[in-house]
């Protein structure tokens, strides 16, 4: 499975969102990045593991990504 999203570009991603206060549009960006890159919401425990991920980013990052996944549900219907 490729990634599009590195630890690092993750890290700077939780960088700037404990300093910069633009949590949702972070959230939304890097899930979209992940979702691009093959992650789905079924591989959070993947996703935690190898991004270090708080229970607060899996949880928003997951809510995200099953969004993601049901527009494009609803686009191939």
């Amino acid at each position: 499975m490729m990634m599009n999203m590195t630890e690092a570009d993750y890290e700077n991603w939780r960088d700037d969102l404990r300093c910069g206060g633009q949590e949702e549009y972070d959230t939304q960006y890097s899930a979209a990045s992940l979702y691009e890159g093959g992650w789905r919401a079924r591989d959070l425990p993947d996703l935690i593991e190898q991004y270090n991920l708080t229970s607060e980013e899996a949880n928003r990052i997951y809510d995200e990504l099953l969004q993601i996944e049901q527009g494009a549900q609803s686009k191939e219907d």
